[in-house]
């Protein structure tokens, strides 16, 4: 149950970022730390993830 509630969790975290960045990306005039900082979170996110599978 608990690896459940955290892959649960990691996959919030994942899409979470990718909306974050995309949303990033719309944004006329871009901050680029802050568009690292989520395409990272989602890379980190869904590498934990895989490793569950």
């Amino acid at each position: 149950m608990p690896s459940f509630l955290v892959q649960i969790a990691l996959l919030v975290i994942f899409v979470w970022s990718v909306v974050m960045l995309i949303q990033d990306f719309k944004v006329p005039r871009k901050v680029w730390m802050t568009i690292l900082l989520h395409a990272a979170v989602a890379v980190v996110s869904l590498d934990f993830l895989l490793v569950f599978f």
